[in-house]
């Protein structure tokens, strides 16, 4: 019997809805960054306004606080379609029945591996600057978080995609991103250097 399967996850029994599931994955995958982020940005938003915040020594470069609430979603939005392109992916694996056996969409788990750990990283940001030490765990917690986006665009680079033009959607996409989080780590550390 045919089946679709999403990466090396799950499958299922060919049918009609295999698409609409796979459309709803990828609008998924566009808007979760988007949903997490905000989310985190909403629950630590009163945070930015406290006494220990507003009292810390900053760098003459820190922008005002709403700058970060106009660039965040936007980036999250690009590192969201991004990922939707450049992990998704369609083969057929041939059976004894059909040429097209099994249709497999995404990639395997492996390649989810780097750009999620990206995220998480960058999620663990704010949590985690405004915990306790936060200044130097959060610090580190950027630096983590630059190192997994380069390391994802290396990768969404030399990877196979199923898309001709993911390469250059790629740094559209990321390279924005890594040039905010390179000046949010500037900002990090002179922020704990000033501070400690």
């Amino acid at each position: 019997m045919a089946k679709d399967c999403i990466g090396d996850i799950i499958c299922f029994d060919k049918h009609n809805t295999a698409n609409i599931i796979i459309q709803i994955l990828r609008i998924i995958i566009i808007l979760l960054p988007l949903i997490i982020g905000m989310t985190i940005g909403a629950i630590y938003g009163g945070k930015w306004n406290d006494p220990k915040y507003k009292n810390l020594k900053k760098s003459a470069y820190n922008p005002p606080n709403y700058v970060f609430g106009i660039v965040w979603p936007v980036l999250y939005i690009l590192i969201g379609s991004i990922y939707s392109y450049a992990l998704y992916d369609s083969k057929c694996i041939p059976n004894s029945i059909s040429k097209c056996g099994t249709n497999v969409h995404f990639k395997e788990l492996q390649y989810w591996i780097i750009p999620t750990l990206a995220l998480l990283f960058n999620f663990m940001y704010i949590p985690i600057f405004f915990g306790e030490n936060g200044l130097f765990n959060g610090l580190i917690i950027i630096i983590l978080s630059l190192v997994f986006a380069i390391l994802t665009l290396i990768q969404f680079s030399l990877q196979s995609n199923y898309y001709s033009y993911t390469r250059i959607f790629a740094m559209l996409a990321l390279i924005p991103y890594i040039i905010w989080l390179s000046f949010a780590t500037y900002l990090s550390y002179d922020l704990y250097m000033l501070n400690k």
